[in-house]
């Protein structure tokens, strides 16, 4: 039997579960005297411990999803993987970072009428630095 019901909840303990502050809890076929499940946790010393215990001191077990294979998580990464290396299209990290690498824009050439002019030139500046010697600073 894999499955046990507690408070109304059917938990599945072909699963691994995870309480509320995280701690993953699995079941490994053992079973106390009252036919509960003893689950486990690598972090506690202190398990197992009986699953109505856990659910009543760790709050609601959530179960885990079953993580994913090296091939599904591939496949999920790179759905093209296979046809990409099907049709011989591989490159070599060198290759892949001149791809990737915006062509060097040439810097543009400035003629005098670009540059800023002087502030010296400018009247208002030179009143301003005037108001200053003036007044005293």
């Amino acid at each position: 039997m894999t499955s046990f019901e507690h408070d109304g909840v059917v938990f599945d303990l072909t699963r691994s579960f995870v309480d509320v502050v995280g701690v993953e809890w699995e079941w490994r076929g053992q079973r106390n005297e009252a036919g509960e499940p003893l689950l486990v946790s690598p972090v506690l010393p202190e398990s197992p411990v009986p699953l109505p215990d856990v659910y009543r001191d760790h709050g609601p077990l959530i179960p885990i999803s079953p993580r994913p294979s090296a091939a599904q998580y591939r496949a999920a990464v790179d759905v093209d993987y296979a046809a990409t290396v099907a049709a011989g299209y591989v490159e070599t990290p060198a290759e892949f970072g001149v791809r990737i690498t915006p062509a060097a824009a040439p810097a543009p050439v400035l003629t005098a009428h670009h540059l800023p002019h002087s502030p010296l030139e400018q009247t208002g500046f030179r009143r301003f630095i005037r108001s200053l010697q003036k007044g005293g600073a």
